[in-house]
C-alpha cells in the first residue's frame, strides 16, 4: 500500500517510518500539516490507499483534515486511520463522526498497527475490486454503474451520525468494556429490502437506504448517536443509554418520515422501505459479550420482531 502520514512532529514521522518498514510497508509520505496533505491528494498522480492523521496538530487539526478529505469525491472511500497520544474518549466519536475508519493511540505499538494496516488492505482490496468491476461494466454498456452485493455494508455517509459498517465497530471496540456498557445497541431492518435491491439499479438501491439512513439518524437526533449499514438491509446504532429509547415511539416517528417519500417511490416504481425497530440490548460491565456479538445480537432481535409480526 501507498500511504500518506499527516503529523506536526518530525521525530515521531521518523518512528512511524521505521515501524511502518519494519512491517513491510515501505510506500510512505510524510508530511507535516493538513495543507501540505490536501495539495497532495487533490494531484491525480499522487494515489494513496491510506492516510494516516494525527488529531493534534496546529492551524488544522487531523478531524478536520478528515473531513476535508472525506468532501473530495475522489477520496471519499479512501483509508483514514487516526493517530493520536490523546486518552480522552471525547476525541473518538468526532474523528469516527468526521469519517475515520479506524483509530490508533501513541506511543506505536507495533504489533496493534500491523493488526490495523491489515484491515486496511481488506479495504483496499475490496476497493480495487469494486472499482475494475465497475469500470468493465462501464465499458461494455457505455453507462456509469456501481456494483453492489445484497449482503454488502455499503457506505452512506450523506448523514451527519452516519458512518461505514467497520468504523463503527472500530469505534465500538475502542470504548472498551466500560464505555461500552454506557450504550445501547439497536438495529433497524428493512423488512422489504430485497425487494427493493431487485426493483431498481444499484444506484437507486443506495440513494433508497440513503434516505433511510436520513430518516434513522433525524429519529435518534435526541441522543449522541453513531449509525451505520450493516447490510441485507440492517442498520445498527449505537446510542447513549442515557438518551432512554423508547421502540415504539420511534418506530412512530419514523413511519412517519418515510410516508414523505411515498409519492416519490409510487412514481420510481420502487416499494416503500418498510422498517422495522428492535429492542435495544447492551452489553453488560462483568460480560465477556463481544462487540460483534453484541451487534450480531442486536440485528437478530430486529429479525425476530418480523418473523413474529
Amino acid at each position: 500500500m501507498r500511504i500518506l502520514a499527516v503529523d506536526d512532529d518530525a521525530v515521531f514521522l521518523m518512528l512511524l517510518q521505521h515501524v511502518l518498514g519494519s512491517l513491510g510497508y515501505r510506500e510512505l509520505v510524510c508530511v507535516n500539516s493538513g495543507a501540505e496533505a490536501l495539495a497532495l491528494l487533490r494531484e491525480p498522480d499522487h494515489g494513496f490507499d491510506c492516510v494516516l492523521l494525527d488529531i493534534e496538530m496546529p492551524v488544522m487539526n487531523g478531524i478536520e483534515l478528515c473531513r476535508r478529505i472525506r468532501n473530495m469525491p475522489a477520496h471519499k472511500d479512501l483509508p483514514i486511520v487516526m493517530i493520536t497520544a490523546m486518552t480522552s474518549i471525547d476525541y473518538v466519536e468526532p474523528a469516527f463522526r468526521a469519517g475515520a475508519n479506524d483509530y490508533v493511540h501513541k506511543p506505536i505499538n507495533q504489533l496493534e498497527m500491523n493488526t490495523r494496516l491489515g484491515m486496511v488492505s481488506v479495504l483496499v482490496e475490496e476497493r480495487l475490486r469494486r472499482l475494475l468491476l465497475e469500470t468493465r461494466l462501464s465499458t461494455d454498456f457505455g453507462l456509469p454503474t456501481l456494483n453492489v452485493r445484497f449482503e454488502d455494508p455499503i457506505s452512506l455517509t450523506e448523514a451527519g451520525s452516519v458512518v461505514d459498517w467497520l468504523a463503527l465497530e472500530n469505534y465500538a471496540l475502542t470504548l472498551g468494556r466500560l464505555r461500552l456498557s454506557g450504550h445501547d445497541v439497536i438495529a433497524f431492518r428493512v423488512t422489504n429490502a430485497l425487494a427493493i435491491f431487485g426493483a431498481t439499479d444499484s444506484i437507486g438501491y443506495i440513494d433508497t437506504m440513503a434516505n433511510v439512513a436520513s430518516v434513522l439518524d433525524n429519529a435518534l437526533r435526541s441522543g449522541n448517536h453513531l449509525i451505520a449499514f450493516a447490510g441485507e438491509g440492517d442498520f445498527v446504532a449505537m446510542i447513549d443509554h442515557a438518551a432512554g429509547l423508547d421502540p415504539e415511539m420511534l418506530q412512530d416517528t419514523i413511519e412517519l418520515a418515510m410516508d414523505r417519500y411515498k409519492q416519490v417511490h409510487s412514481g420510481l416504481g420502487i416499494p416503500l422501505p418498510q422498517i422495522t425497530v428492535g429492542r435495544p440490548t447492551r452489553a453488560g460491565l462483568f460480560n465477556r459479550t463481544s462487540v460483534s456479538r453484541l451487534f450480531h445480537d442486536a440485528r437478530q432481535n430486529a429479525r425476530d420482531k418480523v418473523t413474529i409480526k
